[in-house]
């Protein structure tokens, strides 16, 4: 087969697998032992899944450190500043991938295909680092994984989509990137000079504003026939 790219590069989380928000289950798990541990935190859970949302949201739109986002949530909830729960709460994650994560449909199908079709295969992502690495793994993905927290940028600065061009050693014209996000994936990738196709696996339209992807999909199982030379 004739192919049109020389590699393929996914974004993770809601393109390849779902995590189940464990992030949030981990900062539960946090206010329940600090509670035990003796600092009375006198919030329910439901209220304090409400700042986990609001905290979480901040954490990855904005890129700062963990442990302002821990030390911010912890305070919200009632509880005491000065302690670093960052390690902890690192370790928790982990700890949950191998019962949260799962697989989208077609995941492994798809990159066996596409492996044996000759692409290249990678994932950049938006996150903390092992913690992405765990979770590609969880899902059978032994394929370079690139996290923003290793490589010190985030989708969409086209930086970050060029560090991974390069770690793949493929010009950005035959590279393409499979993402769901059409800001943060889409729009970054077609910046930096990348193909994109947009993973439409929920029910949310395109933004107008945002570029047009390079094409479309609604299953994984659609992507060889769009890496090969006769698809349009």
């Amino acid at each position: 087969m004739e192919l049109r790219f020389e590699g393929v590069a996914f974004d993770l989380d809601h393109t390849l697998l779902v995590d189940n928000r464990l992030e949030r289950v981990a900062l539960l798990d946090l206010i329940v032992r600090i509670d035990a541990a003796g600092a009375p935190m006198r919030i329910s859970l439901d209220r304090a899944g409400i700042v986990a949302d609001d905290e979480l949201s901040r954490y990855r739109n904005e890129g700062e450190a963990l442990d302002t986002m821990l030390e911010r949530f912890v305070k919200r909830c009632g509880g005491r500043e000065g302690a670093s729960w960052s390690s902890w709460f690192r370790q928790r994650c982990l700890d949950l991938t191998a019962q949260f994560v799962l697989p989208m449909p077609g995941a492994q199908r798809s990159l066996t295909a596409l492996e044996r079709a000759g692409l290249k295969i990678a994932a950049l992502s938006n996150g903390p680092s092992p913690l992405q690495e765990r979770k590609a793994a969880q899902i059978g993905f032994f394929y370079p994984v690139l996290a923003s927290e290793q490589i010190g940028v985030r989708k969409p600065d086209p930086a970050a989509f060029e560090r991974l061009s390069e770690s793949m050693g493929i010009a950005p014209k035959r590279l393409v990137y499979v993402g769901d996000d059409p800001l943060l994936d889409i729009g970054g990738a077609l910046e930096a000079g990348l193909s994109a196709i947009w993973f439409d696996g929920g029910s949310k339209p395109y933004p107008a504003e945002i570029p047009a992807p390079s094409a479309v999909i609604r299953s994984l199982d659609e992507l060889l026939s769009l890496c090969s030379a006769a698809a349009v």
